[in-house]
């Protein structure tokens, strides 16, 4: 039996051209609901693995009780200077990290002003060590990191929530070159700008020396050893060593399970686990995702049983000269995936918008990826294949007599 002359499903679809673009608008409407829930779910996550991503090393070394960046276990600088001797291994360095003791004060020129005193993340590492990749920043601008007292700030830091009375200003006031404040309750002076962005634990960044932080952070609450421990002890490895092989070697020097050898990759889906598995963030946005996928299921549906019951004749027709209930059938789910194509390239554009907006708006990383662009793509495709399976049955009940 030679298939019918015309294409049937995009024949059925294209035959009202205002109507099939509203077909499409509902399940572009499905699309962003899917797609933007599912970015500010990653872009939460996203957040508090930014600093991870920006440590220019192969392997990092943590306290396996360590479970987030948040929190203080960390490593003995003892132990953190073996691995100098491991083979593949061309330095590592200490990076510290602090949440909850520091705090960063109103940027006020007069100091009686500086009321505010929000918390902030404090990072600290030697400046010549080259262990952070921050655009933007100079290597002058490292080397004054030398002098005490002196500070790298977020331009991301958390926006101040009157932008109309305070426009370009953050949560610490005007962050700029040469502006001082006081960071622990003691003076700094700001010296140039990087991006990062805040997260759920802070409202922002600073990047200080790891002298700096002995001084202003550390030696206040921890006299007696400061630096005794380090947050991070980032690896760099020779030119041409295999990453796996060094961290097997790491792996079985620290084999009493005091220190955690971790790729980069894996400490950001450890900390991705924590904040996943802790907060409410997966049920909450993933509830959100999951509800767009119903309603598109549902949008979908209606439309295909909609066009199946004003063309009970055409598909009668068919059936009584031979057409089997299986062509019939794919003639559905073309028109399910046709919708899918129509529905998912207008709403994934309108997405795209809506991360760049919320970005600007929020300072939340919204970023889409090849494989969230992926995934948004098969869960259109599976919405609409699913509706179009429901939707046959109507085709495989059609009696050529009932119709006639």
């Amino acid at each position: 039996m030679r298939p019918p002359p015309v294409p049937l499903a995009w024949k059925n679809l294209a035959h009202d051209k205002v109507r099939f673009a509203l077909f499409a608008s509902g399940i572009g409407f499905a699309v962003v609901l899917m797609g933007v829930q599912y970015g500010i779910m990653n872009a939460m996550l996203d957040s508090n693995t930014v600093l991870i991503e920006r440590l220019k090393g192969d392997i990092v070394l943590i306290n396996p009780n360590k479970v987030s960046l948040l929190f203080r276990e960390g490593v003995s600088r003892r132990r953190i200077a073996e691995v100098e001797g491991v083979s593949g291994v061309k330095s590592v360095t200490p990076v510290y990290t602090e949440y909850s003791i520091a705090s960063l004060r109103h940027t006020a020129n007069d100091p009686a002003a500086r009321t505010n005193t929000r918390r902030i993340r404090v990072v600290a590492v030697d400046p010549n060590a080259d262990a952070l990749d921050l655009p933007g920043v100079t290597a002058k601008d490292w080397q004054e990191l030398n002098t005490p007292g002196t500070a790298l700030y977020d331009r991301k830091s958390r926006a101040h929530p009157d932008q109309v009375n305070h426009p370009g200003e953050s949560v610490f006031g005007k962050l700029e070159p040469g502006a001082r404040t006081e960071l622990a309750g003691r003076e700094i002076r700001l010296v140039a700008g990087f991006e990062m962005g805040f997260d759920f634990g802070t409202d922002g960044s600073v990047v200080v020396s790891d002298r700096t932080f002995e001084k202003w952070v550390r030696e206040p609450y921890y006299p007696a050893e400061p630096m005794a421990e380090c947050d991070i002890g980032l690896v760099k490895l020779d030119p041409g060593a295999d990453p796996k092989v060094v961290k097997a070697a790491l792996e079985a020097k620290f084999a009493a399970g005091d220190v955690l050898v971790l790729t980069r990759d894996e400490m950001v889906s450890r900390e991705k686990s924590f904040w996943w598995t802790n907060t409410p963030i997966g049920f909450a946005f993933g509830a959100g995702v999951l509800l767009g996928f119903v309603v598109g299921v549902v949008i979908c549906y209606q439309i295909l049983a909609s066009d199946v019951a004003d063309h009970l004749p055409e598909y009668a027709t068919l059936k009584a000269i031979g057409y089997t209930n299986r062509y019939l059938s794919w003639i559905v789910l073309q028109e399910s995936l046709i919708l899918a194509a129509a529905g998912f390239v207008p709403g994934v554009l309108v997405t795209y918008g809506a991360y760049l907006l919320l970005t600007e708006i929020t300072g939340l990383p919204m970023v889409l990826t090849p494989g969230r662009f992926g995934l948004i793509l098969g869960l259109t495709i599976v919405m609409c294949v699913s509706s179009g399976l429901l939707a046959v049955n109507k085709v495989k009940k059609v009696d050529p007599a009932d119709v006639f």
